[in-house]
């Protein structure tokens, strides 16, 4: 049964719990009882799954019983975080008051609602990777479409328009969304493109009509800001931005969500990277789906998890600017040439907390203590920082506005003259003030604290005032405070001293500060307890007023630290300074792959002269055997050129980087079984993309199109390819292949040249020597890669004949129907010696088994049967 059904009377928790799932019908409902969350209903049996809990049931003995499970609260930070990866999203409701000082049943509410995208617990945070909500808006007459990107962790909102929905993937891969809002009546067809990002949920939501958009962009942004950062974007951009903020305030509760950094990503300003030349490249995830051995992890020497999204960012985001580029340069520059100061920012930036996120936890009152503190002491080593950029003259230049950062030492110096110094993780622990910050607060922390302190001074006091050394205050159950005073002392009592009991030894009194002292001590946890809550709302309230200021000193150490990462990584790995610019020219020298080389022992790696140039040659046919390297050195060309246009300094001896608008790959082989595409259909499916979307500008790396199909249908498919870039893209290409055949169009191409992984051959070994070297390979030694492989000695005894009897255009294939001639006539046969013959000379008897021997004699029989 749906949790929303009513199921006659309920009970009145039961009534609160379907209350609350009617307002989050899409959502677990974690409803707080006791110690535990508990889980009814359908919510019940998805979480037991999920989570691998055991179910039970709400009257278990009744026709009614309703299906329940739960989790204790405080083990709530472990699970929930595996409901978001799967999918799902998540209603926190909590008791919004003390049980024991409840009047009926206690009062309970929804607190927050967490979606994948959606979380402001550092538990569900990945701090290093943004975590976006998108929003998509098909286009109108033919216009574009429309993407927003919200990341309510950090405040950040990215716009940015593309021609169709395959272009959205790529923007959605980019950025790593997690999930994805969408108009209705454009669902299926959103599902079926982006159903290639496994990480991705989509939702449908009501559509969105602009004067509403304005209005929505508004309340997040403020007029001003909306004005400033969105007025002259297209009406779908500015719908598709107040999508995502209305889907993000819907499950934000009682607080307001709001937009720290605004930006267009507009196609033009960045060097293009889809999301098939991210997985081919390993940029982000490698092809195990984790990050170790991608070029994220190896150039992420970030110190901060800002630091760490903006290098990632970059990454996604090459430029196209040229003076960005350069700008970008100049600063790591200063900090690869000036170690001493690379290390200060760097030792400087490990103390500093993730004030992005703090700054937004504040706003979206939700910041602990804790994170007060953090945020404090982050604050505190800003001067030491601006100290360390600032005495080094040489590199002012470079590192312009980022040497005149805003340390917010107002907010520091209110956070150093409230907070204690170790304030607790949650504001129910108490001692998040320091002493003599309220005096008020000091009194009732004091009073919960010392209350025999406090009556035993009392007791002092009026001793001393009485002149009565055996005046006593005690304390019962029945009366509370009294102060005691024996018969032969009554003489002494004052005035304002009331009686309150008569005893066999003397009386008993009260006064109006005892009375009032009593009524304190008694409540002073509890008045402790609001007012430390009251004092706290305060100060967090005055952190949300400086988030403007906290986002800008975010954004710029942000950029600090990326520069001095990309800095440590060049000094340690020995990279050059590439020259950017605006020719048509790529020149590597001693280029090497940055990820590779890092796995081999120190110098193993072989490092390549590569030149493309669109005066010259422009497309390499790049031919060589299996596992000699193809594949490695179009990769690391793309990569050196990524990381240039990043701002990177690149791992060769010189490089020259002429402005690549898009980069493209087509490499390796997989099938798309989801979607009913063959391996061949896949490969297919890529190449027209590239073709239609590749220009003067892009780089274009293609490995081996057309091994997926027959031999001529494949060769007459790659050789057409080929043409078509040279002859209608004039793309800056690679192009490795098997066929040989191809290297025939250095002849007829003016700006096609043949170069050649090189390999050398000992008898039936072969020797990778990783080395390019200009014209074509005559051989691809495929069985000499076979062996390594460790293909049992039959086998490789039988291709080794087959090689030779296809070479010479006789064997059994001979008998096959025979395919068209793509160029020429075969040559005709020559005669042969016995196979068996030749079988017998190729044959390695000392590697040979007993058993491998006896499928050797096999065959043997077998082609003599055949002769």
């Amino acid at each position: 049964m749906n949790g929303t059904q009513s199921k006659g009377a309920q009970a009145p928790a039961m009534q609160q719990y379907l209350r609350e799932k009617a307002r989050y019908p899409d959502a677990l409902l974690f409803f707080r009882m006791g110690d535990f969350y508990e889980l009814f209903f359908d919510d019940a049996l998805t979480a037991a799954k999920a989570l691998d809990l055991t179910l039970t049931s709400r009257n278990k003995n009744e026709a009614d019983s309703i299906p329940m499970c739960g989790i204790p609260y405080h083990a709530a930070p472990a699970y929930i975080p595996r409901l978001l990866e799967m999918g799902h999203n998540v209603a926190v409701c909590e008791q919004l008051e003390d049980p024991s000082k409840a009047k009926g049943i206690v009062k309970r509410g929804v607190v927050r609602v967490l979606t994948p995208a959606l979380v402001l617990d550092a538990e569900s945070l990945d701090a290093r990777s943004n975590q976006f909500l998108a929003a998509v808006v098909p286009p109108e007459s033919g216009r574009l479409w429309s993407i927003a990107a919200y990341d309510l962790s950090t405040g950040e909102l990215f716009t940015s328009e593309v021609q169709d929905l395959f272009g959205v993937v790529g923007e959605l891969a980019r950025l790593d969304v997690r999930e994805l809002v969408c108009p209705k009546d454009h669902e299926a067809a959103v599902r079926a493109e982006v159903q290639m990002l496994p990480r991705l949920f989509v939702r449908s939501v009501a559509p969105l009509g602009p004067r509403e958009a304005s209005d929505v962009l508004a309340a997040a942004m403020g007029d001003e800001a909306l004005h400033a950062g969105f007025g002259e974007l297209p009406v779908g951009t500015r719908v598709a931005a107040a999508l995502a903020l209305r889907y993000a305030m819907a499950f934000q509760p009682g607080t307001a969500v709001s937009v720290q950094r605004a930006a267009r990503l507009d196609a033009r300003e960045h060097l293009h990277v889809d999301e098939t030349t991210q997985g081919h490249l390993e940029l982000f995830r490698s092809v195990r789906g984790d990050k170790k051995g991608t070029l994220l992890a190896h150039l992420d020497e970030t110190i901060t998890a800002m630091g760490a999204r903006r290098l990632r960012t970059w990454l996604a985001f090459p430029l196209q600017d040229i003076k960005r580029v350069h700008r970008r340069q100049d600063a790591v520059e200063a900090l690869v040439v000036h170690p001493e100061l690379r290390q200060g920012v760097r030792e400087s930036l490990a103390m500093i907390p993730d004030l992005e996120r703090l700054a937004v936890r504040a706003t979206m009152k939700v910041a602990t203590p804790r994170d007060l503190g953090s945020l404090r002491d982050g604050l505190r080593r800003m001067p030491t920082l601006l100290a360390t950029l600032t005495a080094n003259a040489e590199a002012a230049e470079a590192l312009g506005s980022l040497r005149a950062m805003d340390p917010c030492a107002p907010l520091c110096a209110m956070l150093e003259g409230s907070l204690a110094d170790s304030p607790p993780a949650a504001l129910e622990d108490g001692g998040v003030f320091r002493a003599g910050f309220d005096p008020e607060l000091d009194r009732y922390t004091s009073l919960a604290s010392n209350a025999r302190e406090v009556i035993l001074s009392m007791e002092a006091r009026e001793r001393a005032r009485t002149r009565i050394s055996s005046l006593k205050i005690k304390f019962n159950g029945v009366f509370g405070y009294f102060i005691e005073v024996t018969k032969a002392n009554l003489h002494l009592v004052p005035s304002d001293y009331r009686r309150k009991q008569t005893i066999a030894g003397g009386e008993r009194f009260i006064t109006d500060e005892l009375t009032s002292l009593e009524t304190e001590i008694l409540e002073a946890e509890e008045r402790a307890r609001e007012l430390e809550r009251a004092r706290y709302e305060q100060l967090r309230g005055k952190v949300a007023d400086a988030v403007g200021r906290l986002s800008k000193l975010a954004n710029q150490l942000a950029d600090l630290d990326a520069i001095a990462a990309l800095a440590e990584v060049a000094h340690r790995h020995d990279y050059t300074r590439p020259i950017v610019d605006e020719s048509g020219v790529i020149d590597l020298r001693d280029a090497r792959h940055p990820v590779v080389e890092t796995m081999l022992e120190p110098g193993a790696f072989v490092p390549n002269d590569i030149k493309l140039e669109q005066s010259g040659a422009r497309l390499l046919l790049v031919t060589g055997p299996n596992m000699a390297g193809k594949s490695t050195l179009m990769r690391q060309v793309a990569l050196i050129v990524l990381m240039a246009q990043a701002g990177s300094f690149v791992p060769a001896r010189s490089a020259r980087v002429g402005k690549v608008d898009r980069i493209f790959t087509r490499v390796g082989a997989s099938d798309d079984v989801a979607r009913g595409a063959s391996t061949f259909m896949v490969e297919m499916r890529e190449t027209a993309t590239i073709l239609r979307g590749a220009t003067a500008r892009s780089l274009v790396l293609f490995d081996e199109i057309g091994r997926g199909t027959s031999t001529f249908d494949g060769l007459a498919i790659a050789w057409a390819v080929a043409e078509y870039l040279h002859d209608a893209v004039k793309a800056r290409a690679m192009f490795a292949t098997h066929y040989h055949e191809l290297c025939a169009l250095a002849e007829t191409r003016s700006h096609v040249a043949n170069v050649n992984v090189s390999a050398r051959e000992t008898g039936d070994d072969i020797v990778f020597l990783h080395k390019l070297a200009e014209g074509g390979a005559s051989r691809s030694y495929g069985v000499a890669v076979a062996k390594i492989a460790g293909l049992p000695e039959p086998v490789l005894l039988r291709a080794r004949a087959m090689l030779k009897d296809l070479e010479r255009g006789e064997g059994p294939m001979k008998k096959a129907p025979k395919q068209i001639g793509l160029f020429e006539e075969r040559p005709a046969p020559v005669s042969r010696e016995h196979p068996v013959i030749a079988a017998l000379e190729a044959v390695e008897i000392d590697r040979m088994t007993p058993m491998e021997s006896l499928h050797l004699l096999a065959q043997l029989k077998a082609m003599i049967a055949v002769k």
